[in-house]
């Protein structure tokens, strides 16, 4: 039998310990019996205890001894502090272990303890197992407590719920209990903060106190955050004023100036600042003051802002309506805009001599030169937004901001109204009188974009500025039906700027301002549309507030959308029309920073075009700042990234250049590829001669050839070549003109 290296003793065997008095001590004398050099170590347990590294009730000196010789002998010294088990009293027995690292052996002697009762005040110990809490308004919440009697003696406790309205605790803030000594107890409060005009979102700490009857108070803090909620509803009281507000009989010159109240109510539990940043068609026109100039938006209150708009009034004429775009901008944007985020306000400006002053005579005669001077084709009485040929090339339709659809005829030089439609109803639209022949129907609102149905091209779908797409018959410009997402809260008044069929017309893609493209599909080509469409909010997947989709198209092999706004960036969406409505789309964004200095808010990519009929999907942009460029989208690598939702695309342009010093706002190819059309701000309808790589020729054009030049804006062109090479412009000094190429 192997001979054992240590033998130990103590200095007694029974020892009393009162907790709170002097500390009781023993001796540990430990032998080295070894023909080595050796260190020990000492280690005591109580019977019965509860380990918990973090509590200690004795202590040892020395902790470690050093190495000693054999034959010497080492004493630790120990002294008891605390109780081993809380809240008990009586006889335990101690276990002192005795070891040595280098012997791997061990000797074990008993120690028999005697606890007294001790007379301290209770002590009590407070947990919370978690600390931090989320709540919305209305919820509840439950804060578990942990209350632990750490004297030996039992005790009554009360506990009290405080710092935070003592309305928000269910039942209530006070609860009373008995724990045992050395007992554990485990209690619940139960907190709901009341309506969201009531919490607002913030931090709120809380305090539980406890009191025992026979000891000192105790407190242990939380904190419950109540999380943000709701909305903040914007509207105006008149949305249509004129100036002067009043009819006059005789000259005002002194009025020019029109007030809007701008009401605001906050349905939300976040106290805002808001300001009010006012754009649109007409804002150079305009000068603007708010009062006040920041808004304070209180929880559950209403705040109304005046808008004045100031204007210079024209001294004769039928005067002029004014369109301007109220945006709120909110201080604390972790809910959004206000809903909506903006408003279309109105300002009829008035002339300062009233209509009755001004002689009829020359009126009469101004009337008359107009008729007499006025283009043949200048038949819409706002500005023109959209043409399209027909598929067979034989007639063209055109949409403005009058209200107005006009199908036009095909002449050898010029269009003329077509001689099948002349509306018989009342020819207004936008309070405005029409003239009759080729009038095809009056819209309900504005209209931003038209297209027609592909393999019915008897059908044309427009897009609105209230939102709503309309399918009308051509020639009659009977309503068929109307598209509009009615599970959408916002999508009314949510402009529609442009539309894409697929191939079959069996799907339509439709793009608005606020950053949505909405899928509207139908089973067959002889059914509706379906009601629900699927929506893509990309402003909130690009994280880029205030994006507009201002263009899309889909490829000749109806496989990818490209969909384009500001910020200069166009997104590729491959589409699979397989893919159930719940799957998120496959996006990918080519940004143009790298090829712009200047990209931001109010900078645009406006138009797009594919080569039609082409394997390669070959794309071509332009710009608020008069660049045109030539894109292979095969040639384009995708940089996927699994922690966002939108891939990063990598373009290289095939070919740049500058179109123009301002906007080109429409592009469109020939069947072949060799000819693009572009028309733009500048007033000018451009052709421009590529090579068969997609490339500008320089050799023919550099700068392009002008087919046609006007002083106002180009909003739109479409090109079509079965009978020549036509070109239809629509723009902004309300005409409709037919090009032909030689």
């Amino acid at each position: 039998m192997e001979k054992n290296g240590i033998s130990a003793s103590l200095s007694t065997e029974n020892l009393t310990f009162r907790p709170g008095d002097t500390p009781a001590s023993f001796e540990v004398t430990v032998n080295n019996d070894s023909d080595s050099f050796v260190n020990f170590q000492i280690e005591i347990t109580a019977a019965g205890e509860t380990r918990n590294p973090g509590y200690r009730w004795y202590g040892l000196q020395p902790e470690v001894a050093a190495a000693k010789p054999p034959g010497s002998s080492t004493v630790f010294q120990v002294l008891i502090f605390n109780t081993p088990i809380v809240g008990f009293v009586g006889t335990v027995n101690l276990m002192v272990k005795i070891f040595s690292p280098q012997l791997a052996q061990q000797c074990r002697l008993v120690l028999r303890l005697k606890i007294e009762r001790d007379n301290r005040p209770t002590h009590l110990s407070l947990e919370l197992p978690v600390r931090e809490f989320q709540v919305y308004p209305r919820n509840s919440v439950d804060i578990p407590l942990r209350v632990r009697n750490l004297s030996q003696q039992p005790t009554n406790v009360v506990l009290r719920f405080t710092g935070v309205d003592p309305s928000w605790v269910t039942n209530s803030a006070e609860r009373r209990l008995a724990v045992e000594p050395g007992g554990l107890a485990e209690v619940t409060f139960q907190c709901q903060p009341p309506s969201v005009v009531q919490a607002a979102s913030q931090n709120y700490p809380f305090v539980i106190e406890a009191v025992s009857n026979n000891g000192y108070p105790t407190s242990i803090q939380g904190n419950i955050e109540v999380l943000p909620v709701g909305f903040v509803e914007f509207s105006v009281t008149q949305k249509q004023l004129k100036i002067p507000n009043k009819s006059a009989w005789l000259p005002d010159w002194k009025s020019n100036t029109a007030a809007f109240e701008l009401l605001f109510k906050n349905a939300s539990n976040l106290n805002q600042q808001l300001d009010v940043q006012v754009q649109g068609r007409d804002e150079r026109k305009c000068s603007f003051k708010k009062l006040p100039e920041i808004a304070n938006l209180n929880l559950g209150e209403t705040t109304k802002v005046i808008l004045d708009v100031k204007t210079k009034r024209p001294w004769v004429g039928i005067g002029k309506t004014l369109l301007l775009e109220a945006k709120s901008e909110l201080s604390d944007q972790r809910l959004g805009s206000t809903d909506p985020a903006t408003q279309t306000l109105e300002v009829r400006v008035l002339p300062i001599i009233p209509l009755w002053l001004q002689l009829a005579a020359i009126a009469l005669l101004a009337a008359l030169i107009a008729w007499i001077v006025q283009p043949r084709g200048v038949m819409h009485t706002r500005s023109v937004n959209s043409v399209r040929f027909s598929g067979i090339g034989l007639s063209v339709v055109s949409g403005s901001d009058d209200c107005t659809l006009r199908l036009w005829s095909i002449g050898a030089e010029r269009l003329d109204p077509d001689d099948r439609v002349t509306y018989t109803g009342q020819p207004v639209a936008c309070d405005k009188a029409q003239q009759p022949k080729g009038l095809m129907a009056i819209t309900d609102d504005a209209v931003e974009v038209l297209r027609f149905m592909p393999l019915e091209n008897n059908r044309v779908a427009v897009g609105l500025d209230n939102g709503v797409i309309e399918l009308r018959d051509v020639p009659s410009g009977a309503k068929i039906s109307q598209l509009q997402d009615f599970k959408d809260p916002k999508a009314k008044g949510d402009r529609v700027f442009d539309l894409a069929f697929t191939p079959n017309s069996l799907n339509l893609f439709s793009g608005y301002g606020s950053g949505k493209v909405r899928l509207w599909s139908r089973p067959a080509s002889n059914t509706d549309f379906l009601p629900e469409p699927q929506a893509i909010d990309v402003q909130s997947t690009l994280k880029l507030s205030g994006f507009q989709v201002r263009a899309l198209t889909l490829s000749p092999d109806a496989t990818t959308v490209v969909i384009a706004g500001n910020f200069k960036r166009f997104i590729l969406w491959q589409w699979n029309q397989n893919r159930t409505n719940k799957q998120f789309p496959d996006l990918s964004v080519q940004n143009l920073e790298k090829f712009d200095e200047r990209v931001g808010r109010e900078d645009y990519i406006w138009a797009l075009a594919f080569v039609p009929n082409s394997a390669e999907k070959i794309l071509a942009t332009s710009d608020s700042a008069g660049y045109i460029t030539i894109w292979n989208l095969n040639r384009c690598q995708i940089l996927k990234n699994p922690q966002v939702q939108v891939n990063e695309l990598n373009c290289q342009p095939l070919d740049r250049w500058s179109a123009s010093k301002t906007s080109v706002r429409s592009l469109a190819f020939s069947e072949d590829g060799n000819l693009l059309v572009s028309g733009g701000d500048d007033g000018r309808v451009i052709v421009w001669y590529l090579t068969p790589e997609h490339l500008l020729d320089k050799t023919k054009a550099a700068e392009g050839q002008t087919i046609y030049q006007t002083s106002k804006k180009i909003n739109s062109i479409d090109l079509k070549t079965n009978q020549g090479t036509m070109i239809v412009s629509g723009s902004e000094d309300f005409q409709v003109k037919l090009h032909r190429i030689k």
